[in-house]
């Protein structure tokens, strides 16, 4: 609820009849609210740029040597005796793996920041 919400509300219950609770207490409850939410510290914003550098560079201190499904690849030999590349695998569950573990450790990081 926003500053401007708790004072209309305020307002309607002034206008209203009274029921299980006093026009009274509905009041003080909103203007307690009213304060409490006055008083609350502001939320850090956090610099996107900042954000994705940092992730990037821990992205790029991770070791991405086994990404390469080494035990699934197909060469073939090309136009002079030139070894090809016919397909290769990625191992999607190494690749997601390391992005989540990179991703936990960058919020780890900006949950010590914030506190």
């Amino acid at each position: 609820m926003t500053n401007t919400n708790i004072q209309n509300t305020i307002s309607k219950v002034s206008n209203n009849m009274s029921s299980l609770f006093s026009k009274e207490d509905v009041i003080k409850l909103l203007t307690e609210l009213d304060t409490e939410i006055r008083n609350e510290d502001p939320k850090p914003q956090i610099d996107k740029d900042v954000l994705l550098t940092t992730f990037r560079q821990m992205l790029s201190e991770k070791d991405w040597d086994n990404v390469v499904d080494k035990d699934d690849v197909e060469l073939s030999i090309g136009y002079d005796n030139k070894i090809e590349i016919d397909r290769i695998a990625i191992d999607e569950d190494f690749l997601i793996s390391e992005t989540v573990d990179a991703l936990e450790a960058l919020l780890d990081v900006l949950e010590g920041e914030v506190d």
